[in-house]
């Protein structure tokens, strides 16, 4: 029976053997870094996590959605609601129709939603070098094969040339992954995104060979929209295990440090009314597998954020001080040690009921 546990931070649930080995390759692969804990018990091995939020999967199927506390939200599947309402909010996504139900899910849309921008301002094309027998003349004459292969067929001739096409390593990339999630998801809004994008890109070919083609990609002043598009595919097909056969049976944890979050959230939300300036976000990922024979990954989301004040001609970088000059700012009473989880509440309790 495959389980499905939906994990509060310092929360614990109790491991098998199989899954707390894997565990414990995560939080080498972590280091000082790692955010799990592992206590023995009379039971098994308890599980718990603090400072991140996210996902891990093991390789039995056993998949953990560690969510956010927040004691100023309340309701029954408050925790989970308030995660996607922070990731939705810091990432730009829309919130039509039906939220993802957990982070699987929602970066899978963040993926169809970078690879459909992409698809709309047109996917990049290269020249590439075609030899062959053809009916008539283009590019130039390769004579030692023209006169081996044609000494009796004379109505053919042997020519080089090239020819454009978006048959690139990069867009090959980007179709695999699609395929990949299509056979992975199970979210009705996120096949149906998958299928139409897959269908967009039916002249290229799927990769056959992931790691070639990931040492293949060329990021230029030409190629900056692919950046995140290629980031996800890195993420999806490297640290998930998702580029073939050899790592199906991957277990992995797909994590956010929860300041980070808490962080670009109420800086978003404490500008989202603001005219005399820019919020931006940036995200990066860190994927650590290299060298590992356990079969276990690891992928650190990195959330940066910044709000440039034209009026000041700053840059801000504390959600803090965004937070306190928003339009409606409210006092946060009795905020402990941690204030921006206070702040992060005080936006939520808004907007989930």
């Amino acid at each position: 029976m495959i389980d499905r546990v939906q994990l509060k931070e310092q929360q614990s649930y109790t491991l098998n053997d199989a899954c707390a080995s894997q565990a414990e390759s995560m939080m080498e692969l972590m280091g000082d870094d790692s955010p799990f804990t592992l206590a023995h018990s009379p039971r098994g091995e308890n599980f718990s996590v603090e400072g991140s939020i996210g996902q891990v999967l093991f390789r039995d199927g056993t998949q953990i959605n560690i969510v956010p506390t927040i004691p100023s939200v309340r309701s029954d599947d408050g925790s989970s609601k308030m995660l996607m309402e922070m990731l939705y909010s810091v990432f730009g996504m829309t919130t039509k129709g039906s939220m993802a139900d957990d982070l699987f899910e929602f970066f899978v849309r963040v993926f169809i939603d970078s690879i459909s921008k992409l698809v709309n301002k047109g996917l990049r094309s290269k020249y590439h070098l075609v030899s062959g027998n053809e009916k008539a003349f283009k590019g130039r004459i390769v004579f030692n094969e023209h006169i081996r292969q044609n000494y009796i067929h004379k109505e053919r001739i042997f020519v080089e040339y090239e020819f454009y096409s978006q048959n690139r390593p990069e867009n090959r990339l980007i179709k695999t992954t699609l395929e990949a999630l299509s056979r992975k998801t199970t979210d009705s809004h996120n096949i149906k995104g998958l299928k139409t994008l897959i269908m967009s890109m039916e002249e290229i070919p799927s990769s056959t060979d992931v790691d070639k083609d990931l040492g293949m990609v060329i990021m230029d002043r030409n190629m900056v929209d692919y950046e995140s598009p290629l980031l996800w595919c890195n993420i999806f097909l490297k640290g998930m295990g998702l580029a073939g056969a050899s790592k199906d049976n991957l277990s992995y944890a797909l994590l956010v440090r929860t300041h980070d979050l808490y962080s670009s959230y109420v800086a978003k939300m404490s500008t989202v009314e603001r005219t005399d300036g820019t919020f931006q976000v940036r995200y990066g990922a860190d994927i650590r597998n290299d060298g590992d024979s356990k079969g276990v990954s690891v992928i650190m989301i990195d959330l940066n954020w910044s709000f440039y004040d034209r009026q000041k001609d700053v840059t801000v970088l504390d959600p803090e001080a965004l937070f306190m000059s928003a339009p409606g700012y409210r006092v946060i009473p009795h905020a402990g040690g941690n204030r921006l989880r206070s702040m992060a509440g005080s936006y939520l309790s808004d907007v989930l009921v």
